[in-house]
């Protein structure tokens, strides 16, 4: 075996073994712990982050671009944010529809998103979902991604 293939084969090892200590969260101050942007937003216990929502913006029939939005919701009270985690995948999918309604009926090309009328889908959607008021909407990020 040449000096280079072993060299190689060594550099590969190497990487095998570490790759485990590297993927474990570190408990030193600076590293996130492994955890997601969205979850690192805030410490606050009522907080629930979302996945990031995205959306075709479709007019006269083509695709114009793409809503992208990151959110999370503020659940002050335990019983309805316990409601709202075990009622999660309804919610995404109630945040979903919100926001694909927005973009196909209220969002027009080549415009700026409104956040504040995407907000009140989203918390009407939330509302709706969990059967009470009580979860804000918390948006972090609205962006629109033209296409080609």
């Amino acid at each position: 075996m040449s000096v280079s293939r072993r060299a190689l084969a060594l550099a590969a090892i190497a990487s095998l073994v570490a790759a485990p200590a590297l993927a474990q969260p570190s408990s030193k101050g600076g590293d996130s712990g492994g955890q997601d942007r969205q979850s690192r937003l805030t410490s606050a216990v009522s907080y629930i982050p979302m996945p990031t929502l995205s959306a075709g913006v479709i007019q006269r029939s083509i695709s114009r671009g793409t809503l992208v939005v990151d959110m999370g919701l503020d659940v002050p009270d335990a019983a309805l944010r316990q409601r709202a985690q075990a009622n999660e995948p309804r919610l995404r999918d109630a945040l979903r529809t919100s926001l694909s309604t927005y973009a196909s009926t209220y969002y027009r090309d080549r415009t700026a998103p409104d956040p504040a009328q995407l907000a009140r889908l989203m918390q009407a959607s939330v509302d709706r979902t969990l059967g009470a008021p009580g979860a804000r909407v918390l948006l972090t990020n609205v962006l629109y991604q033209r296409a080609g």
